[in-house]
């Protein structure tokens, strides 16, 4: 049958994507130097095809990122993710262009997070920003297509108490699955202050080089390359390539859209600075611009004074003053955690849950030995743009690892309970699309132990 945790759309798409990278620790990642990556077309599902090239290089992502994973295992995911996209077509479902930009824009912010700013995730990637975005257009459409294919499948699928206490029942200990450390935190946030002279300076700075590009015949393209902050784009003059309007923050967007070619936009802020805009083309709802990003320099004073803010809220703290969710409240920076008391949110999952491997590592170095309940001393660490900023953290909630269990762990037995419903509805479902469907498997593939062995039998029909 098909594992189900081989088939869910997941957010972070390393292994999709074909990429050469560092890790998040800035540990090369390297294709190895004996690997040759070959195209050829290895597989077809309908009018989709499978190019060996696309196999080899998600295996070697995927063991770059230390997970075990057999190329025939990726080979299957992908016939299987093929003929949910060619059934999903057939049957006329659809996901439209702000759906794509929307779910683009979602596993950006994730990569943002999880990297800590936008530099890191080009560093990451090795490029653009506008570059990775691009990457993941089809790839993103593809899997919002299979989602609503396996929505549709399982849409009627339900699950009761006593069938979750039943399937508990039938489950050796052995096959109950590990939980990882998890950990809930509340956070307050101090960003060290920027003065209304520098970001006047900042602002006077870009308006010149509009100036000397518009009236002095300075090429926009060079004054990027020698001033603009963003890494990603400064060493290609600024330009970012074609991007619709909902992969763009709203502000840059507004400004970018309402140019005329050539033009050049006034001083734009956004939540990672401030910036002038050029418009290179518009097709439809895309445009390709040229931007220089310039970000105010906070002062060592200013820094130090953040410091001694996040020094005095720690005190009162220790003092019980405030509980830490009314100093949040009433002193946190962060707009995005303040009103709620601090809680900080998954960008993956949508809950508060985080395993390790979704923290920062400057901010789980700071919280690692900290008991439930308790806080850190104030750490100077970053925000999602790549802004310095000082940090408290509470353990709101940690969960050391251990064996699942039906009286903690209700909600993971409840999954693998639906998974089981699901691998059955999948398994009838391939049986049926399957013979409808060409497929053709190369003879290189064709020993591979598919966890669905139909894929073979109706090869061998065509």
């Amino acid at each position: 049958m098909i594992k189900l945790n081989k088939i869910r759309i997941i957010p972070v798409v390393l292994s999709l994507l074909a990429f050469s990278s560092s890790s998040a620790q800035n540990i090369k990642q390297e294709t190895p130097k004996d690997t040759i990556i070959v195209d050829k077309v290895v597989g077809i599902v309908g009018n989709k095809i499978i190019l060996e090239s696309t196999v080899q290089e998600q295996l070697v992502q995927a063991k770059a990122h230390n997970k075990n994973v057999s190329k025939c295992s990726i080979y299957e995911d992908m016939l299987y993710n093929k003929l949910l996209v060619t059934q999903a077509e057939i049957d006329s479902l659809e996901v439209t262009e702000k759906e794509v930009d929307a779910e683009i824009q979602n596993r950006m912010q994730g990569f943002i997070d999880q990297l800590g700013g936008i530099s890191k995730v080009e560093e990451y990637f090795n490029k653009p920003i506008g570059e990775i975005k691009e990457d993941l257009r089809d790839i993103t459409e593809d899997q919002l297509l299979s989602q609503r294919e396996r929505n549709q499948i399982t849409k009627d699928i339900k699950i009761t108490p006593s069938e979750v206490n039943k399937f508990y029942k039938t489950l050796s200990k052995d096959s109950l699955p590990l939980i990882d450390l998890t950990i809930e935190m509340n956070q307050i946030v101090f960003y060290p202050e920027i003065s209304k002279t520098d970001i006047e300076n900042v602002k006077k700075r870009l308006l010149d080089i509009k100036n000397e590009v518009l009236n002095e015949g300075a090429l926009f393209e060079t004054k990027a390359i020698l001033y603009s902050e963003d890494p990603g784009s400064s060493a290609k003059g600024g330009e970012l390539g074609m991007m619709s309007r909902g992969e763009l923050v709203p502000e840059f967007a507004t400004a970018a859209f309402a140019l005329k070619k050539d033009s050049i936009s006034d001083v734009i802020k956004s939540d990672f600075g401030y910036h002038i805009i050029q418009l290179i083309d518009r097709k439809g709802e895309r445009i390709n611009v040229r931007h220089i990003l310039m970000k105010p320099k906070f002062s060592m004073a200013a820094k130090n004074k953040a410091k001694k803010t996040a020094d005095s809220v720690y005190t009162a703290l220790t003092e019980k003053k405030y509980s830490f969710e009314d100093a949040a409240k009433l002193f946190s920076e962060d707009d995005k955690t303040a009103k709620n008391g601090g809680l900080v949110v998954n960008p993956y999952s949508g809950n508060a849950k985080f395993e390790v491997d979704q923290i920062l590592p400057a901010t789980y170095y700071n919280i690692k030995n900290l008991e439930e309940g308790e806080f850190s001393k104030p750490f100077e660490t970053y925000d999602d743009k790549g802004n310095t900023v000082y940090k408290i953290i509470l353990i709101k909630s940690k969960v050391l690892p251990h064996q699942a269990s039906i009286e903690t762990d209700y909600q993971e037995i409840q999954d693998m309970a639906m998974d089981k419903k699901y691998k059955k509805a999948y398994d009838k479902w391939i049986g049926e699309k399957a013979q409808s469907t060409y497929i053709r498997i190369d003879k290189s593939y064709k020993s591979c132990p598919f966890e669905y062995d139909g894929w073979l039998h109706t090869d061998l029909k065509k």
